[in-house]
């Protein structure tokens, strides 16, 4: 006869740093990890029955959400880094389903450009992860009424060796709903016990990329949405001096015409300036964007010649160079 044994947190952190694992203290958990239910209901993951961070959600039939934080921009991103988590989780990858987040504050950084994102989220996906392997351990064990040092989880089930007992994710996600979330003490796998990391993975969007059925950003559409098409000073750091929309107000289904200030040097990331002419959908946007009459001060671009720029820096680079290095 089974009995369930509560287990203190201090037992089961000393039990999983008993191990010889890599401990992360709880200043390293970023806020991601730290409050889930930030957004409640925003994502699958969210919704489901256990639910231990902003990543991931494991439901009672067995199913793991894992949320891409990121944008995929044909870099297999939205696939690299939910597989960091399956991986830490032990999860079966045919049993994922991967949930696109929105903006959200909660999951830190999702600015998906720089070639980053593993970079910068390698360890929090693997905390992740790891996170919510160590409450089903823990939830098994206090099923089974043993020390936590005595579960382990193979793919997508907590077993326990000396038993032969064995409990999968879906039918302990209720149960390990209900426990704490550790702060601290979560262990890592090794390199050598990595499952999918580094061995290589077909994209999750490929077959519906493939077939046409995949949804771009550009596909999407939210009630109330208008759409924009922007005329840019012909010469980068132009203004606007005077705008005649009214010809472009004519046009059926445009709303109205928006001015962007220009940006301050340098320009970096920020608009060009010009005028925005917005509307019930892109072809009235593109019209009415041609019917605009704009007097424009270039400033001192207005006589920058590319060309001759060009032949500067061919001459420039013939011309005899400075040593800084011979070796």
């Amino acid at each position: 006869m089974s009995s369930i044994t509560n287990v203190s947190r201090r037992r089961f952190l000393k039990g999983l740093a008993g191990a010889g694992a890599l401990v992360l203290g709880a200043y390293y958990v970023p806020k991601a990890l730290r409050h889930p239910n930030s957004q409640p209901g925003r994502t699958e993951a969210d919704r489901a029955t256990l639910h231990p961070n902003a990543f991931v959600g494991i439901d009672t039939d067995g199913t793991v959400f894992i949320v891409a934080h990121r944008s995929e921009m044909g870099t297999a991103i939205r696939t690299t880094l939910p597989m960091v988590v399956a991986d830490e989780l032990d999860a079966d990858w045919k049993r994922i389903e991967i949930d696109q987040a929105i903006g959200d504050s909660r999951y830190g950084d999702q600015n998906t450009d720089g070639s980053h994102s593993v970079r910068s989220f390698f360890d929090v996906m693997r905390q992740a992860g790891a996170t919510a392997r160590s409450i089903l351990i823990l939830a098994a064990a206090q099923k089974w009424g043993v020390a936590p040092t005595e579960g382990q989880t193979d793919l997508h089930a907590v077993v326990h060796s000396a038993s032969g007992r064995r409990l999968g994710y879906g039918e302990l996600a209720t149960a390990a709903s209900k426990l704490p979330i550790p702060k601290s003490g979560i262990r890592l796998k090794t390199p050598e016990q990595w499952r999918y990391i580094g061995k290589g993975m077909t994209s999750y969007d490929l077959a519906e990329l493939c077939t046409g059925r995949a949804i771009y950003g550009e596909d999407v559409r939210v009630n109330g949405m208008v759409f924009a098409s922007i005329e840019h000073p012909p010469v980068i750091g132009g203004k606007v001096t005077s705008v005649d929309d009214s010809e472009a107000l004519k046009v059926a289904g445009v709303q109205k015409t928006v001015r962007i200030d220009p940006f301050k040097p340098p320009p970096g990331f920020q608009p060009l300036g010009g005028i925005a002419v917005i509307s019930d959908n892109t072809w009235a946007a593109f019209q009415g964007r041609k019917k605009l009459k704009i007097e424009w001060d270039n400033g001192p671009n207005a006589t920058y010649d590319s060309e001759q720029y060009k032949k500067k820096l061919q001459a420039t680079a013939r011309e005899a160079g400075k040593i800084v290095r011979n070796q």
